[in-house]
């Protein structure tokens, strides 16, 4: 996957959305894109990949957001700071047109 997620649509539209809304400083941002680059390896795709399957099969997002749980549940201990990693993919998937909701996706296969 190319190292530059910014260049991106799915990722530069996220931005643009949010910079509407919070004006993020580059440090921010970077953290945000590191946290989405770490999911992007997980689930072996790049971003742009990742909005066209959400938005082409619900079931294909829920996918998504099952694997994420799963991503932050290896990354954090502390369950506050995975809720917290998950909200920043989830920010992306929203921003994007891909309406997620802060739910228990029961677990599936992998």
């Amino acid at each position: 996957m190319d190292n530059d997620l910014k260049s991106y649509s799915s990722v530069q539209k996220w931005i643009r959305n949010v910079n509407q809304m919070f004006a993020l400083s580059e440090s921010e941002w970077n953290d945000r894109l590191q946290v989405l680059a770490e999911f992007c390896a997980h689930v072996g795709k790049n971003p742009d990949e990742i909005i066209e399957d959400a938005l082409e099969e619900k079931g294909q997002k829920v996918d998504f957001m099952r694997r994420l749980r799963e991503a932050s549940k290896l990354k954090f201990r502390d369950p506050v700071r995975a809720h917290e990693w998950q909200n920043v993919v989830r920010s992306f998937f929203i921003h994007n047109g891909a309406r997620v909701v802060v739910r228990t996706y029961p677990q599936g296969t992998t």
